[in-house]
């Protein structure tokens, strides 16, 4: 099973400059396609692959920056992910516990391609932002994956989620392919804690910072 995800980007309160930079960011990011495919007990959620998104690298960069820290693998059965990310031009599997968190779930309703999606709101003060977070998400599809790392906490696929710098919307939704979905956990590299992973960042910019 698999969808596409389309995001955009929203510029908020900024100074004309960085308003500017914020159009050309989602005139970049309206290309942005986002993959996810899933079985029973398993998601990875990725750029897809080939895709390039602007004829500027740095910006090509940037956006795919902004709209994915990287690979996400979920496992709902482990109640695990793992972020396969790079920084410092070194390669990352960063693993976590998925986090439970307190979605209000509504009656406000609405359709998304063929699913009926319900309105689920998790407070501000549950995740840090400046802003609620809204999913859409369709009890037809039952299965608690979602875009980036909201995932293992929904009655249903989400396929919409409105955060505040950027949305993602499902474009294309494709079920019971005739090949089966095989999703393996990554083993290319060594796995890390988040803490683990912070220190490791921490370090290579304190170097960056010495000129080293």
């Amino acid at each position: 099973m698999e969808g596409f995800y389309k995001d955009g980007v929203k510029d908020g309160k900024a100074s004309p400059e960085l308003k500017r930079m914020f159009r050309m960011t989602a005139d970049a990011a309206k290309n942005v396609q986002l993959q996810l495919i899933f079985n029973k007990g398993r998601s990875i959620f990725q750029h897809q692959r080939g895709l390039s998104i602007s004829d500027i690298d740095i910006l090509d960069d940037h956006v795919k920056s902004l709209t994915s820290k990287g690979v996400y693998y979920t496992d709902l059965t482990k109640r695990m992910q793992l972020l396969q990310t790079s920084y410092g031009g070194k390669q990352y599997n960063v693993k976590s516990n998925i986090k439970r968190l307190e979605w209000t779930l509504t009656k406000e309703q609405k359709q998304i391609g063929k699913f009926l999606c319900y309105k689920a709101i998790l407070d501000k003060s549950n995740t840090g932002l400046n802003e609620d977070t809204i999913a859409w998400y369709t009890p037809e599809i039952p299965v608690s994956f979602g875009p980036v790392d909201y995932v293992g906490n929904l009655p249903g696929l989400i396929l919409e989620l409105q955060l505040p710098i950027a949305t993602y919307t499902a474009g294309k939704i494709e079920l019971n392919p005739k090949k089966e979905v095989k999703i393996d956990w990554p083993t290319n590299i060594e796995t890390m804690t988040e803490e683990e992973y912070k220190k490791e960042g921490d370090k290579i910019k304190a170097q960056l910072d010495r000129g080293w």
